[in-house]
């Protein structure tokens, strides 16, 4: 069964939809996701966490249908509208999981405000697209020439090869009718913005326990490109799924939730947590 939307207003005004599982005075968890998805791509992965864990998506900027001629999709705009969303919905501090290219703004915000942040989660984060030659293809060939409406064709086509394991057709349905709301532009502009990211640029402030992800399989954050990835952050380990895709929390949710929550918990109950105290 489908999880109900949420909706919460931010200070601006913009009311964002979001997907709530766990007890409300739970560990806060906050999952980003990445460019064409929703907060929906996170159910299967929501239903395998335990109730300690407050884990919180939200479908981001541009994903919920919604554009406007002056909005703009740079990773530092997702960056500070995760910053309005845990004011809005009171979260001091949180753990903050960054999912495909959603990982960009994870890790920026894990740099800009290191007091927010309890915990960073890269899941099949590549470290850059721009030096991944068959990505900047797809983006000047196909994504800069998207129109509106996108079309069925193209969301099946951009999802295929990225899982490696069956997943269910009814969620997979669900999922795609989510990525046809996405407008052109944001396609457009999200894809362009996320080529101009730069690596390492500036992971060497990350100071936050660090947890990455990746399935063996994922041809987009390799195992090669998650190594690069994890010597960049000081304080960081590198978990390989060998047999799973990019989509590796579709794929195996169950074992992907329980390499997350592990690692909360240990980093929240670890001889540092007293730091984790909400000011």
């Amino acid at each position: 069964m489908a999880l109900k939307l949420k909706k919460i207003r931010l200070p601006d005004d913009r009311e964002f939809s979001y997907l709530e599982v766990g007890d409300p005075l739970g560990i806060p968890l906050i999952l980003l996701h990445g460019i064409g998805d929703s907060c929906r791509t996170f159910e299967l992965l929501l239903a395998n966490f335990p109730g300690r864990i407050r884990a919180i998506a939200f479908t981001q900027r541009g994903h919920d249908g919604i554009d406007t001629p002056e909005a703009s999709y740079r990773t530092q705009d997702f960056e500070a509208d995760l910053l309005l969303f845990m004011n809005a919905a009171a979260i001091q501090k949180a753990f903050i999981l960054g999912a495909s290219s959603g990982g960009f703004a994870a890790r920026k915000f894990a740099v800009h405000h290191p007091k927010r942040i309890l915990g960073l989660i890269l899941v099949g984060a590549p470290s850059a697209l721009g030096d991944k030659p068959d990505i900047v293809s797809m983006q000047k060939t196909t994504l800069a020439r998207l129109t509106d409406p996108v079309s069925l064709t193209f969301i099946k086509n951009f999802t295929e090869g990225l899982f490696t394991k069956p997943v269910p057709s009814d969620f997979l349905e669900m999922i795609y009718g989510d990525s046809q709301k996405v407008p052109a532009r944001v396609w457009k502009k999200v894809s362009d913005a996320l080529l101009k990211e730069k690596f390492p640029d500036q992971l060497h402030h990350v100071k936050a326990s660090t947890l990455i992800i990746c399935g063996g399989q994922d041809t987009i954050a390799s195992r090669k490109d998650q190594e690069k990835l994890s010597d960049a952050i000081a304080d960081s380990r590198l978990t390989i799924f060998p047999k799973l895709g990019h989509m590796l929390y579709w794929e195996d949710p169950e074992n992907v939730a329980e390499e997350i929550f592990s690692f909360v918990d240990e980093v929240w109950l670890g001889p540092d947590s007293a730091k984790f105290e909400y000011e």
